[in-house]
């Protein structure tokens, strides 16, 4: 009688740490920062050199510059910037917080483990609960000319600043909507750059239906901006409300930005035209994952589908996801709040995330409140700088992506061709296959395939996402450390059943 193949042992895999935090800004270091006074390990994962993310990028150095006399650049930064200086101390204060820099992560998986790379040398790391706190990403604009040297977008501007001191020369035009376009052109004349000309696409008469939504706890932001826009006039700056049209024209660089202004054709000539349509989570880590993502059709955008605390949901199939997502999501890669509220929220998520490690008693009602309190400016400023540059879809000979050159003509070609699902679109065309994986096209891409079918929520929603979510190097990818033992199995006769294994010696060689 043939005994019965013996069941493989389960191997179990140690966690590396009671938390892993990816991405280092003010969500990021306010979670560990809580996790790390209450006595967990926490290890944070940063593409940057430094701690800040993108608010507080390089605030360190700044600081340490202005001590030795070269402070223009802070004092222009303002007030808000140099705010982060105490999170960062703190930040870096906490023994318990492994603070791993210019570490990039390309895998997430539900039940906790992540994928990490830096420099030639890659690994897995686990933990029973993660934490993504990877912030956000300007909402990508294709418009004519968008491709052009000397065509950059408001946040790439401020990294130049923050993190080399790199100012722009020559005749400078800012166009787009949004608080970061104007907090921008503020930094660039208190440097000593006037903008030739800050042209917004939103009209006064989107402010004054948005003052409907202004709370109390969110008249701060309201006022700074105000102070700002002041501030220009005063300096002389010229501005126009209620652009649309935008062109970048020119051959081998950037020479004009052409637009419309009621009805009014202009032209205006620059060096550097700086666009901002405004921001919306990154979602591509959660997608990568398989996280539950939702269409916000206000900020025509997704992001993750989360509860109150943060915690995801897996859409993966029932055989691939654990019994419970380890995963949370915090900051601005969970709704766009700007710093306080990345801060409050993500000293929620470490709440909760304690009440899981069995270390906490669950959500203050005092760090709910933080947030809400935090929050309560966006519904004002949603509806203040609706989406601009990005409200009508381009026309055909725009290119939407810029990795593989494809024009929203050819795009809408395939679409009507049949290739109507977006991983059939991907598959046909190589949309969304390149270096930036769907980060700059995805939308656009969606957006074309509803606009063909007459549909206001693009569907299926995203490409599914695939690991490594970032260029893995094949040297890396081959000495990869942290494997879990039960994927380096090797599969021999004597694992397979006697029936397979007969099967097998029956096979004939070729």
């Amino acid at each position: 009688m043939t005994q019965p193949a013996s069941p493989r042992p389960t191997l179990s895999v140690p966690m590396d740490t009671d938390a892993i935090i990816v991405g280092c800004g003010p969500s990021g270091m306010a979670a560990a920062i809580e996790l790390a006074e209450a006595g967990c390990s926490v290890i944070v994962l940063d593409m940057q050199p430094a701690p800040g993310g993108q608010i507080f990028r390089n605030l360190e150095a700044n600081i340490a510059a202005d001590r030795s006399g070269g402070g223009e650049l802070l004092a222009a930064l303002g007030p808000s910037y140099r705010a982060g200086a105490d999170l960062i101390r703190r930040f870096r204060a906490c023994t318990r917080i492994d603070y791993r820099s210019q570490t990039t992560v390309w895998e997430v998986r539900p039940d906790g483990t992540v994928g990490w790379l830096r420099g030639m040398q890659a690994g897995y790391l686990r933990a029973p609960c993660v934490l993504l706190a990877h912030g956000a990403m300007e909402r990508p604009v294709p418009f004519p000319g968008w491709t052009l040297p000397g065509v950059m977008t408001a946040g790439a501007v401020q990294t130049l600043l923050k993190a080399g001191n790199l100012k722009p020369t020559g005749r400078v035009v800012l166009a787009g909507t949004g608080p970061l376009l104007l907090l921008l052109a503020r930094q660039l004349h208190r440097l000593g750059v006037k903008p030739a000309l800050v042209g917004r696409t939103d009209r006064p008469a989107d402010a004054l239906r948005a003052a409907r939504h202004l709370r109390h706890d969110g008249l701060t932001p309201v006022i700074k901006g105000l102070g700002w826009l002041a501030q220009l006039k005063l300096a002389g700056v010229r501005s126009v409300t209620g652009l649309s049209g935008l062109v970048a024209e020119g051959h081998e660089k950037v020479e004009a930005a052409s637009f419309t202004v009621r009805g009014r054709k202009m032209r205006v000539p620059c060096d550097l035209l700086v666009v901002h349509d405004g921001i919306v989570p990154a979602v591509d880590i959660p997608n990568g994952a398989g996280l539950a993502l939702q269409w916000d059709q206000v900020n025509a955008s997704w992001r993750p589908r989360t509860a109150p605390d943060g915690q995801a949901a897996s859409t993966l199939p029932s055989g691939l996801r654990p019994d419970h997502c380890a995963i949370r999501i915090t900051g601005d890669a969970r709704r766009i709040g700007g710093a306080d509220a990345a801060m409050a929220h993500g000293r929620l998520a470490a709440q909760a995330i304690l009440t899981d490690l069995g270390r906490g008693s669950g959500v203050s009602t005092k760090a709910r409140k933080a947030v809400g309190r935090t929050l309560s400016v966006r519904p004002f400023l949603d509806a203040a700088f609706p989406p601009g540059l990005s409200a009508t879809l381009p026309g055909d000979d725009t290119i939407v992506c810029r990795c593989e050159e494809l024009t929203a003509g050819t795009l809408r070609e395939k679409i009507r061709a049949g290739f109507t699902n977006m991983d059939a679109l991907r598959g046909e065309t190589r949309c969304g296959m390149g270096p930036c994986q769907g980060r700059n096209c995805m939308v656009t891409a969606a957006r074309l395939i509803a606009e063909g079918q007459d549909a206001s929520i693009p569907t299926p929603p995203v490409f599914r996402g695939r690991p490594p979510i970032r260029p893995l190097p094949l040297g890396a990818l081959a000495s990869l450390t942290g494997l879990d033992p039960r994927e380096t199995e090797l599969l021999t006769l004597e694992d397979k059943p006697e029936n397979d294994r007969e099967e097998t010696a029956h096979v004939p060689a070729h």
